[in-house]
């Protein structure tokens, strides 16, 4: 009889227990969510105002030198999501930026046709950036919109914009 009763408080203590871990478990999904999608939104923001920049009558070198201050909050951001995410694919394309900004603030030409162009050429990267993250770092199905899933099952269209970024900044260093 005392056995069962102890088996029985034992089976009652670990039911308890597991209940628990499962409370924990949401409530820090629950906080990883939020984080991701607090960081995605800054992200995406940020890559707005770079888009912007582009978009000013600024000089270039103006230009460059602000985007690359973004790029660093930008990495900031993306270090977060890709933490939550398990996946390091927003830090490798901060990393294909800052190589093309560095690269633009390199080159010696004053004030830089060449540098325009790739400017043109950088704010349609930004552009198609900005939609790969929203297809696939946000819930499809969700009415409110702006969701971050966590569980994301499809990288492709950002394996694909890291492809093109690769091949982007390729050509960009053969040319200068």
């Amino acid at each position: 009889m005392v056995k069962k009763i102890a088996i029985a408080v034992l089976f009652l203590l670990i039911g308890i227990y597991a209940i628990n871990l499962q409370i924990e478990k949401k409530e820090l999904e629950l906080r990883m969510e939020i984080l991701a999608g607090h960081n995605l939104f800054l992200l995406l923001t940020t890559y707005d105002e770079i888009h912007d920049l582009l978009n000013s009558d600024k000089k270039s070198t103006d230009i460059i030198i602000n985007a690359k201050k973004k790029l660093e909050n930008i990495k900031e951001f993306s270090s977060t999501i890709d933490t939550a995410i398990g996946r390091g694919d927003l830090q490798t394309i901060y990393f294909k930026f800052t190589e093309i900004f560095s690269r633009l603030e390199n080159i010696n030409t004053s004030v830089g046709i060449n540098k325009l162009k790739e400017l043109v050429e950088i704010k349609g990267l930004i552009q198609d950036l900005k939609t790969s993250i929203l297809e696939t770092y946000y819930e499809k199905n969700n009415t409110e919109g702006g969701k971050a899933e966590l569980y994301i099952k499809d990288f492709g269209k950002i394996d694909a914009y890291i492809e093109k970024i690769t091949k982007f900044n390729k050509e960009f260093t053969l040319k200068n």
